[in-house]
């Protein structure tokens, strides 16, 4: 094997890796010149954003509408209400309508984004008055997980990070709970006798922005759509931070965002900017998507009813942003003036806790479902619909088959082409630094420490020193076994390569903040926008590490004055949150001859319906549970040797010894049904020594 010796850092930028996979890098960015061009490129579209989305009930459940209080103004009344969007979940909301009503008005569906009070707070009443004032019917929202939908309800309450992430497994992510519960909302607005159904509009501010833009491209009841500092482009999303409630998985590589404004057309849309917003929101970027969109328009015919505004301002929903939706609302539902802005009537906002379906001191039904309740009873029925322990051998080996295939195709985004690896060698005093080219753009870095001695094996130990800690003191626990672990293969004689640093972790992370408290935030979320998990990048780098030994094996390394040859066989040690992809490369990779797992994750459903803590966001995967929990996946090392010492739950709390023996049930029945019981051990010690040949 051909070696150069390296003497910078660790080399790659990730971010620009991902923009490379997005459609706009692919040249998806060339709006069609046709309208069968358009046609054929939406369509593709649609079926994306459908698998984007994710499950939705086969039938509509009733909705049930249950008004709680009424508020009387001037001009006005505002109602407390709830109506059910899912079987046994019901969405808190209000309804502003004119008074006295003299004939069907136009309606507009109103979305709040991250306000401290959701659908209640001062920012967001202001419009819903103002319509009201000027004579049409305004539904204010509160999205899943926000507001009265919270954990806790209050002020500043936040649906993303690990919370709205533990959506993803079951295949509910939050984009798609939410555009589901505004077509819902849609459905009660012209169930209301006051509404003309044929007059209806769709606006909100930043995350509400978001909701409006996929509102508007889904639901074509919409005459009028009207984002507000929040539409870019999904390239700039991925060089920025956004909340977990945005996320279209899978999006940036099969679209753009003028992709997802050119399906409103030619419905009437209003983009309102603010000239200082955040990178992904500014005028510049929303120009890019308006100009690809505005093509499909005039290929219509309708050139005049696309619109973008840029008014001086931070980000907001401000006076000036409202009078401008104003006029376009006045111009397409009703056919008066030229979308220009009018003045914004006389406006009073409420006290919050007036407009609260359930104040404070008051208790809440069951029916108001928070994201980690709604996670456990969807995680719940997935585990129930997944198949039984086989009862032969012929039967397993074809699940076995069939579940390898979707983990790896489908979960974890498919393997790239492999590329040459182009090692690089640093001879330290504790080992040999190594750089690989894993793919494109990506090089990771391991330490390597070639034992002169006759024992054979190597054993390749993950841990990330930087991701969040699963447990309290679980960081230094970690680096106390890692010093167990390098002294153990010592005193075996036996190779060891320690990975300290995958993709999205340690200097990964260098100028990139945590949200939430979640350091590996933003690259898990940019991974997901091109279909490619952090989790999914972390087994194929470890794939690419046993395509360095292989080759190491076959052409020794000289490092120093000796050559190095690691030997089989390859065990996988993981630490900690990395336990999860050192089993999935044991899983999908036969040259791994043993597994130990150190306070593995147990499940990917919670027991108590309680928020996720102090996991690595790049562990949850859209949709991993199709294929099998923790306990499914961990079948696929078998017959090998798997250790697995100790587990952690998704709140963050360590496993007992009950929950960890249920949580691997599976795992078990299979080393049974294949007569390897004794390979497997749940609770043992997971050191080098016991994972080798002879132990």
């Amino acid at each position: 094997m051909r070696t150069t010796t390296e003497q910078g850092s660790l080399a790659g930028d990730y971010a620009a890796f991902i923009r490379r996979l997005s459609r706009s890098a692919a040249g998806g960015d060339r709006a069609p010149a046709t309208i069968e061009g358009w046609e054929r490129r939406l369509r593709g579209v649609r079926e994306g954003l459908t698998r984007s989305f994710g499950r939705t009930p086969e039938r509509p459940a009733p909705l049930e509408p249950e008004i709680l209080g009424t508020i009387q103004r001037d001009g006005y009344a505002i109602e407390r209400l709830t109506f059910q969007s899912r079987p046994g979940v019901r969405v808190t909301a209000n309804l502003y309508r004119p008074e006295p009503a003299r004939e069907r008005a136009p309606a507009v569906l109103s979305v709040h984004g991250h306000w401290p009070w959701a659908r209640v707070d001062p920012h967001v009443q202001p419009r819903c008055i103002g319509l009201a004032r000027l004579g049409y019917v305004v539904l204010c929202v509160d999205a899943f997980g926000a507001g009265e939908r919270a954990v806790e309800p209050g002020p500043g309450t936040y649906h993303g990070a690990l919370l709205g992430a533990s959506l993803w497994p079951v295949g509910t992510p939050l984009i798609g709970l939410q555009v589901y519960d505004n077509r819902r909302a849609v459905d009660y607005l012209i169930s209301r006798p006051e509404v003309d159904p044929s007059r209806l509009a769709v606006t909100g501010a930043s995350g509400g922005g978001n909701q409006t833009f996929y509102a508007g491209a889904t639901d074509d009841r919409f005459a009028a759509v009207i984002p507000v500092c929040g539409i870019g482009t999904y390239d700039a999303y991925l060089r920025s931070a956004c909340c977990v409630c945005e996320v279209n998985v899978d999006g940036a590589a099969y679209a753009t965002a003028g992709d997802i404004l050119a399906l409103v057309a030619p419905r009437a849309l209003l983009v309102i900017s603010a000239t200082r917003d955040a990178f992904q929101f500014s005028v510049g970027e929303a120009a890019k998507s308006i100009a690809y969109a505005r093509e499909r328009y005039r290929i219509l015919g309708h050139p005049d009813k696309i619109r973008h505004v840029a008014i001086e301002s931070g980000h907001d929903y401000n006076r000036p942003m409202r009078e401008a939706m104003y006029g376009w609302v006045e111009k397409w539902l009703r056919g008066r003036g030229d979308g220009s802005p009018i003045a914004e009537p006389p406006i009073t906002v409420e006290d919050v806790e007036a407009l609260r379906c359930y104040p404070k001191g008051t208790t809440r039904p069951k029916a108001i479902v928070t994201i980690p309740e709604f996670a456990r009873r969807a995680g719940q029925e997935r585990l129930a619909a997944l198949p039984k322990p086989p009862d032969h051998r012929q039967r397993w080996e074809a699940d076995a088959g069939r579940m390898r295939a979707q983990l790896r195709d489908g979960i974890l985004g498919g393997f790239p082409q492999k590329t040459p690896l182009e090692p690089r060698l640093r001879v330290g005093t504790d080992g040999v630094d190594v750089t690989i080219t894993t793919e494109r753009g990506i090089r990771a870095r391991g330490r390597a420490r070639f034992s002169p001695g006759t024992r054979p094996g190597t054993a390749i130990v993950l841990s990330a020193e930087a991701a969040a800690p699963a447990k309290p003191g679980a960081a230094a626990a970690s680096a106390s076994t890692l010093d167990k672990l390098r002294s153990q293969g010592r005193d075996a004689g036996v190779s060891t390569l320690e990975l300290t640093h995958p993709r999205g972790t340690g200097p990964w992370l260098d100028g990139v903040g945590p949200v939430a408290g979640v350091p590996d935030h933003d690259p898990a979320e940019w991974g997901l926008w091109v279909n490619r998990p952090l989790l999914g990048q972390w087994v194929w780098d470890l794939v690419r590490w046993l395509d360095f030994l292989d080759e190491a094996r076959r052409n020794p390394l000289k490092a120093g004055s000796q050559p190095a040859r690691p030997n089989r066989p390859f065990v996988l040690i993981g630490l900690g949150a990395m336990s999860l992809p050192a089993l999935l490369t044991a899983a999908l990779d036969p040259r791994v001859a043993a597994v130990g797992c150190s306070d593995c994750l147990v499940s990917f459903v919670g027991r108590q319906g309680k928020p996720w803590s102090r996991l690595p966001m790049g562990l949850i995967v859209p949709n991993i549970l199709d294929v099998g929990d923790l306990g499914h996946l961990a079948a696929l090392v078998a017959p090998r040797r798997l250790v697995i010492t100790g587990g952690v739950e998704p709140e963050g709390h360590a496993a007992t010894a009950d929950r960890l023996a249920d949580a691997f049930a599976f795992t078990r029945s299979i080393y049974r049904l294949l007569g390897s019981a004794a390979s497997l051990e749940i609770g043992g010690a997971a050191d080098v020594g016991s994972l080798l040949p002879g132990a």
